[in-house]
């Protein structure tokens, strides 16, 4: 058994306001196919390259294996893919190559022709592939990006007959399906969990509900305890003022008696005092990772009749294929559509066609002038700081920032210029755009792409929770089979 050990880790950027980690001290077993998960910003990636030291930080990283880190640039793209692999594994048969080209799912002809005209689904596979023809452990960012459903659903199973690796992905089918160890970066702290990610959310509701009701329990004990020490201490006082206070109605009293009661009174106020500072010790120590965030909404608008649209007869051709022959398309006020189909198979062009693109096709599209579309693109491509995005839509700006701040926006990043972006916070910002819209209909072109599982749970939320109609394209299983009243294979 080999082990990763990390031991008082320290990091910062040096830009950054606060540590990445702070402490950390984690044993890493090789054989794990763990999925490493958290917020988007939380220090995934930079786990990654820290482990493999592309990164330097305090503490100490001990690992008797090499490590090898996923996603990587091939240096020449007028390579043979076949080259390439022979390069990276030089012990290898050609049988050998061949085959494991075949469990990631790529047709053998793609390592016989320059890498550069691979598809990109077919460049992250292939380099998948040759990451672990490779020797050393595998470390894997983020490789479902370009991946279509069906796509992922083979990666998935390819990855779960590896002897072990650590994986970032926010595809929680993925995940469940070639992961058996969970490591979660929540808040300040790192969680472990035996088991798939179903195992681990399950998991992280129960400690979640758990840590709820203890704050509420610390809160109603805290406002408890001011109370009496301020009611305790009142009496303290007054005892003390009776001990000197003179006239005749005081004359016979015993200073003596009065004084020992107003000690005891104060003794007792300082008791409370100290179990009030414990129960405040014990919620500022629960907040740490402790989040009680507001739900995201939707306000869809209601259009003057239930039918939205009608494409009958639908017929869509590229000069090297055709897309749709004979497609019919009916959508009713309320209904969440998913189109599912591989990559290029036309569901990107079909969205656009439907919001008004200049595209040719053959056939009807009943598409009235008068409906009102929120559109969100696969890539969004976005310039300018976040105030002019929303007047340039003509959104109301506080409202639209609120939405942002709900998701996990600082107040630096309202002035910075969207192309400074990540294309993680660009998404976000092209989502908010679409909830702070009033539409009849809302279409979404890969909503997901980049965002963390908390985020993709928010939206599932908002989305399931408005009445909304939705259009959506998503190859995020657990995202379409929650969320679509409809799915349209294609």
């Amino acid at each position: 058994m080999s082990e990763i050990l990390i031991r008082n880790l320290n990091f910062s950027y040096a830009d950054s306001l606060s540590p990445v980690f702070e402490n950390l001290t984690l044993n890493i077993d090789t054989s794990w196919k763990t999925a490493l998960v958290g917020d988007n910003g939380r220090g995934k990636t930079t786990l990654l390259k820290l482990i493999c030291g592309q990164l330097n930080a305090e503490g100490s990283i001990c690992a008797n294996t090499a490590f090898r880190l996923f996603p990587f640039a091939v240096s020449d793209e007028n390579a043979i893919p076949y080259d390439l692999f022979s390069k990276a594994a030089p012990d290898s048969e050609e049988w050998e190559i061949l085959r494991e080209v075949n469990l990631i799912g790529l047709d053998t002809e793609v390592l016989f022709r320059p890498f550069k005209t691979l598809s990109g689904g077919e460049k992250t596979k292939f380099c998948l592939a040759l990451t672990f023809a490779s020797k050393g452990f595998a470390l894997i960012d983020e490789p479902t990006d370009h991946l279509d459903a069906f796509g992922r659903k083979q990666l998935a199973a390819y990855l779960s007959r590896k002897y072990g690796f650590i994986v970032v992905s926010h595809d929680k089918a993925f995940l469940d399906g070639c992961c058996d160890h969970v490591l979660a970066i929540e808040g300040k702290t790192v969680n472990l969990t035996r088991g798939n990610y179903s195992v681990y959310a399950q998991e992280k509701v129960r400690r979640e509900q758990a840590d709820k009701t203890r704050k509420q329990t610390l809160e109603g004990e805290r406002a408890r305890l001011k109370k009496v020490a301020a009611r305790t201490s009142e009496w303290g006082v007054s005892a003390e003022r009776e001990k000197f206070n003179s006239g005749e109605k005081y004359a016979s009293v015993d200073r003596g008696f009065l004084g020992a009661k107003a000690a005891k009174l104060q003794k007792r106020a300082a008791a409370v005092s100290a179990r009030q500072a414990k129960a405040e010790g014990e919620i500022k120590e629960l907040l740490k990772n402790f989040t009680e965030e507001e739900e995201l909404k939707i306000f869809p608008e209601k259009f003057f009749r239930t039918r939205l649209l009608t494409l009958s007869n639908l017929t869509l051709k590229t000069p090297a294929k055709t897309l749709f022959d004979g497609f019919d398309l009916t959508v009713d006020s309320g209904e969440r559509i998913a189109l599912v189909g591989k990559n290029g198979c036309g569901k990107s062009t079909l969205l656009k066609l439907i919001c008004g693109g200049q595209i040719d096709f053959q056939g009807t599209a009943d598409i009235s002038p008068r409906l009102k579309i929120s559109y969100v693109e696969q890539e969004c491509k976005m310039q300018g700081t976040l105030s002019q995005y929303a007047q340039s839509y003509g959104i109301d700006e506080g409202y639209y920032k609120a939405i942002l701040a709900k998701f996990g926006f600082d107040k630096k990043d309202f002035t910075r210029d969207i192309s400074l972006f990540s294309q993680g916070q660009k998404k976000k910002a092209a989502l908010a755009r679409s909830l702070s819209e009033m539409a009849n209909l809302y279409i979404w072109d890969e909503p997901l792409n980049y965002l963390d599982v908390r985020s993709r749970e928010r939206i599932e939320r908002a989305v399931k929770n408005s009445g909304a109609t939705l259009i959506f394209v998503e190859h995020d299983l657990s995202f379409v089979n929650s969320v679509a009243t409809k799915i349209i294979n294609l």
